[in-house]
């Protein structure tokens, strides 16, 4: 997860009752070391978490990148050279392309939240839990943002189903009925109204137009 999304940007946030990262500042580190030897140290659902957030990058900026992943997602998820690195840095570079344009958010770095808005609900609905790590929820909520841009005809049929398929082929967490039921709605409900994206009493999504 610190590999490939929260050591570029600076943001230093922490949670609390009232929602995700909503007290922090913005922190610059004069160096950032990635060694890939230290995932071998993960099990495997932390490497998902990972996962979650390059699949997002992809999403958002790279339909290339996109296609790489999707033919080699089980080289990446086992965490094979050259395959993993390749997606660690092609991630990386998306961030830091969006950070250096927007560094403290005030428009295109909110494209990094895409599918956040839903997540940060669905963590804080279960009180930042074990049952939900952060990856999952991107990936639950990525999934939700996917219907929500397809329902809004933003999305064709055809990107829709070849991102959900390979959600669903790769066994990656999507179904929302595991984790909450009709009765949460209103508890996620409000923590999105808490969303740091919102100006006003509604709530600000990122949706999707097309891979890439």
């Amino acid at each position: 997860m610190s590999q490939v999304d929260s050591s570029i940007g600076g943001k230093t946030g922490i949670n609390t009752n009232y929602g995700k990262n909503l007290i922090g500042s913005f922190y610059q580190p004069k160096i950032v070391i990635s060694d890939i030897n230290f995932l071998k140290t993960l099990d495997r659902r932390e490497i998902i978490c990972g996962y979650g957030e390059i699949l997002k990058h992809s999403l958002i900026s790279n339909k290339n990148f996109y296609k790489f992943l999707n033919k080699n997602f089980s080289y990446i998820i086992n965490l094979k050279s050259p395959f993993i690195e390749k997606a660690i840095y092609k991630s990386c570079k998306i961030k830091k392309l969006v950070v250096e344009k927007d560094e403290k958010e005030s428009g295109l770095r909110k494209i990094l939240n895409f599918g956040h808005t839903f997540a940060h609900a669905f963590e804080a609905s279960l009180g930042y839990s074990k049952k939900l790590n952060h990856g999952e929820a991107v990936i639950l909520g990525i999934n939700t943002a996917l219907k929500f841009s397809y329902k809004e005809k933003f999305l064709s049929t055809n990107e829709y189903n070849l991102i959900k398929i390979h959600i669903q082929n790769s066994r990656l967490p999507f179904n929302i009925k595991k984790y909450f039921s009709l009765k949460d709605l209103n508890k996620i409900l409000y923590f999105m109204t808490k969303d740091k994206k919102n100006n006003s009493d509604k709530i600000n999504l990122i949706l999707l137009k097309k891979i890439g």
